[in-house]
């Protein structure tokens, strides 16, 4: 049996079996007012025409599309890879899907994606806002008309309605540092991204709060922000901070792996010997650290479990009651800080 190749539809079975457009719809609904015989001769009839149900229909019908909208500030960032694999896995087990849409790190972008998701096409969504976020009046709006929203990572105001689910960057960035003052290190250097993202004014507050308890000198030449999201130009800026400097750092906490490796990759082709001069500390553990020669001691996040979390989050609300109301739940995951080679 061979069909042209066009997008099969109801009719085009009903046709070719002489039965009604409703009985097929019927059949394939698996309803029990159509008999088991015509059911079998519809499912053979369809599978051998190659069709496929119209999705946009069925979700017009009966309110669901069974898919999560997922907004993210990148695609190529190992972090967001990992959260993102980890809602894909929960999803499926519950029977959805997940559609992924960046921002681009724009403000723009997000709101426009989050303006196509709200049409209909998911039934509810998972959102890192970007670094441009300011005001989540965007967002707001989105959870006043009842989509239910989970948000994660850079969260910097509450948004009433919608889960949260973070890292507590803050008592994560304590640790590491105080760490590296137990061992002994007096002039530490602190690497931070873009300091407009909450999850970087977290950490560095944190590399603050230890350097203070402990009353060890904060140097300003050896405290940098990341101006730029260019990986090409966030390495010429961390080959800059290092280059320029009087005071030799004994330590370095970064804010991320990335920057954590181009920090080891500067100071050892200077010359300087990891960890015997100095001592590197990262933040993420999303897998080159542990590779890399020496190996870098790390800030392990739970970031698959947080896009697992994330998901659960979200099906959650989408299983409440319509009449219920929904009262925000703030989840904070815990790190490690996993010791290797650089300190």
């Amino acid at each position: 049996m061979t069909f042209k190749k066009r997008r099969v539809k109801l009719e085009d079975i009903a046709r070719h079996l002489n039965i009604s457009i409703a009985t097929v719809s019927r059949a394939l609904d698996e309803s029990p007012r159509v008999k088991e015989s015509t059911r079998e001769k519809v499912f053979k009839t369809a599978k051998a025409m190659g069709y496929m149900p119209n999705q946009i229909a069925k979700s017009l019908s009966s309110g669901k599309t069974n898919i999560i909208g997922v907004i993210i500030p990148r695609y190529d960032e190992p972090f967001f890879i990992e959260v993102c694999r980890g809602i894909d896995e929960y999803a499926r087990e519950h029977n959805y899907k997940i559609l992924i849409s960046s921002s681009r790190n724009s403000f723009e972008f997000e709101r426009d994606n989050l303006i196509a998701f709200e049409r209909g096409l998911v039934d509810g969504i998972i959102l890192s806002p970007t670094h441009e976020t300011e005001m989540f009046a965007h967002i707001r709006n989105i959870t006043r008309k009842g989509i239910p929203v989970v948000l994660f990572d850079n969260i910097r105001e509450e948004v009433p309605g919608a889960d949260h689910i973070l890292i507590d960057d803050d008592k994560a960035s304590f640790n590491a540092v105080e760490y590296l003052i137990k061992k002994g290190k007096k002039r530490i250097a602190f690497i931070g991204g873009i300091i407009e993202k909450k999850v970087f004014q977290d950490r560095y507050k944190g590399f603050l709060e230890a350097m203070k308890q402990y009353n060890v000198t904060i140097y300003d030449e050896l405290v940098m922000h990341c101006a730029s999201l260019d990986r090409d130009l966030e390495d010429m800026e961390i080959q800059n901070f290092f280059k320029n400097q009087k005071i030799k750092p004994d330590a370095v906490f970064a804010c991320t792996d990335n920057y954590g490796l181009l920090a080891m990759k500067t100071l050892l082709r200077s010359g300087r010997k990891i960890p015997e001069e100095v001592s590197v500390i990262g933040f993420g553990d999303l897998g080159l650290g542990a590779v890399f020669v020496p190996s870098m001691t790390c800030i392990a996040q739970p970031t698959f479990e947080m896009g697992q979390k994330a998901a659960a989050l979200l099906i959650d609300q989408l299983n409440e009651p319509s009449d219920v109301k929904h009262h925000k739940r703030v989840v904070k995951l815990a790190t490690n800080l996993i010791l290797r080679d650089s300190t």
